[in-house]
């Protein structure tokens, strides 16, 4: 090999090596911004769909909680109305179960829609508990319409503690 060549060699590796591993650096560092980024968006993602589900059970516990305080007010009013107590007005407390229960329908929908079985089968039981009262009212008997109204306003504790595991600890 002649002293060109060895020269015209030696140029190209001081020239060509800094050269490629700029462009391999350069290609490294695109590829894992690139990669960072995706995993980021991903990541972000999830914690939208995660903040909304956790979103979606706090309105169904706000819509059973309103259908509650309905069903429980209209119980109690039945319950007072056959001890002969002084009462709240029990037709406006069972027209405002009848007229005002979208809550409840809102919450049945949001239930299935997030396949929370669970607690969909705990809401049933109890609305299942409130039917009663609401088809026989005040031709309850005095020992049922107090039973039925102290188990009404205890609430969907089971329902409740159901949803309570869709949300992280800690």
């Amino acid at each position: 090999m002649t002293l060109e060549e060895t020269q015209l060699f030696n140029d190209l590796i001081k020239v060509g090596l800094p050269i490629m591993g700029t462009l391999l650096g350069g290609l490294i560092g695109a590829t894992s911004t690139f990669m960072i980024t995706k995993l980021n968006h991903s990541n972000e993602r999830i914690r939208e769909i995660t903040q909304k589900r956790l979103d979606l059970v706090l309105q169904i516990a706000n819509d059973v909680t309103e259908f509650e305080h309905l069903i429980s007010t209209y119980a109690t009013a039945i319950s007072n109305h056959l001890q002969g107590l002084a009462s709240i007005d029990m037709e406006d407390a069972r027209k405002a179960v009848i007229n005002r229960n979208q809550p409840l329908r809102r919450a049945r929908m949001n239930l299935k829609l997030l396949n929370l079985k669970e607690a969909e089968n705990y809401l049933e039981e109890y609305v299942e508990l409130t039917r009663e009262v609401i088809s026989k009212g005040p031709n309850l008997k005095v020992s049922r319409a107090s039973e039925l109204t102290k188990t009404i306003t205890k609430g969907p504790i089971q329902f409740y503690s159901s949803l309570a595991s869709e949300f992280p600890k800690g």
